[in-house]
């Protein structure tokens, strides 16, 4: 028990250990960095967010500061692995569901959707340079889905939860999961209730005239 404690502190310190330092080379690098990003967007009108920062700026920042190979190098490490966690994250939603009403297993789910994810990955990739599934559209196939779900999928996906639990779930049975583990859970049903509905009833608006805007070009407001 001993030997498995010290085993455990080793691993805490080695964690906090890595921390720390990351911690530090985003201080030291953001400073660097912040700098080479504004000078090149205001001197070659590059984009100073996005996908185009991540994947067009930095990379001309990078050789240009000291270690720049083995900063650069970490930097993707570690956005691949946030991408990874992330996209497991989400997938996990779909297998859970597959799963638990279809009465699949986990294995069987998780090939078939993680090979899904992983095509339509590639074709967003892909679509950055000379083969783009939507060029008729003027835009590539990431910026498409990533248009689509910015703007209709999220709030779409979170309205329909408000509405889920309005109607279909209940105000008692969320209040009930949502107070487990709370020391002195005091919340307000109507209040809940409230806060659901004028949520719902915000995003759907907020969708409505995104589409309005789009069909005829001018928004209800805006």
């Amino acid at each position: 028990h001993a030997r498995r404690s010290r085993r455990t502190l080793r691993q805490r310190c080695a964690y906090r250990t890595v921390q720390s330092a990351l911690c530090l080379w985003f201080f030291v690098f953001n400073d660097t960095a912040t700098t080479g990003i504004y000078t090149l967007s205001l001197h070659d009108a590059l984009p100073i967010s996005g996908p185009g920062l991540i994947f067009v700026v930095l990379p001309t920042i990078f050789p240009k500061i000291a270690g720049g190979a083995i900063w650069g190098t970490l930097f993707f490490f570690l956005l691949f692995m946030a991408a990874l966690t992330s996209a497991i994250s989400i997938l996990e939603v779909i297998t859970a569901y597959f799963i638990d009403q279809k009465g699949w297993g986990r294995k069987k789910a998780t090939i078939i959707f993680g090979s899904v994810v992983t095509v339509v990955g590639a074709f967003c990739s892909l679509s950055m340079g000379a083969f783009n599934l939507t060029s008729f559209m003027d835009m590539s196939f990431f910026d498409v889905l990533d248009y689509l779900s910015s703007k209709y999928m999220l709030p779409i996906g979170g309205m329909l939860t408000a509405v889920f639990i309005l109607y279909r779930w209940g105000i008692p049975n969320f209040i009930a999961e949502m107070v487990v583990g709370m020391d002195n859970p005091n919340v307000s049903p109507a209040f809940v209730r409230i806060l659901f509905a004028v949520s719902a009833t915000v995003v759907g608006f907020i969708l409505l005239n995104e589409i309005i805007a789009t069909i005829t070009g001018t928004p209800i407001i805006g």
